[in-house]
């Protein structure tokens, strides 16, 4: 393994310890996704509707009193909206990296 700028600069064991990590991480991609991991791969939209879902319930009735007004629903809806972003995108991530390492379900080596 080629050895980067910031494990030049480490000593002893901590160098060791860096390169074990970072071993233990590509290692990682060699193994097959799991059931979640395959289901978020697939339906990377329908994740984020389900998983975001009840988050978007529990802001909303956390800021019951800021939701009466137009301006604190929008406020809520936005937030929402940006937390299922945020779940699709990491789905569409986890389809790239399978696609990246070969690693799909169903897929025969």
């Amino acid at each position: 393994m080629r050895s980067t700028g910031l494990l030049r600069r480490m000593t002893g064991g901590r160098k060791h310890l860096a390169t074990r990590i970072i071993e233990a991480a590509a290692a990682r991609g060699d193994k097959p996704p799991t059931v979640i991991q395959a289901f978020a791969a697939r339906r990377p939209v329908v994740l984020a509707l389900w998983a975001s879902t009840p988050i978007g319930i529990i802001m909303a009735l956390a800021a019951r009193s800021y939701v009466a007004t137009a301006r604190g629903a929008l406020f809520v809806l936005a937030n929402w909206v940006l937390v299922a972003c945020v779940f699709a995108l990491s789905a569409y991530a986890e389809r790239s990296r399978q696609r990246r390492t070969g690693s799909h379900r169903g897929e025969r080596p």
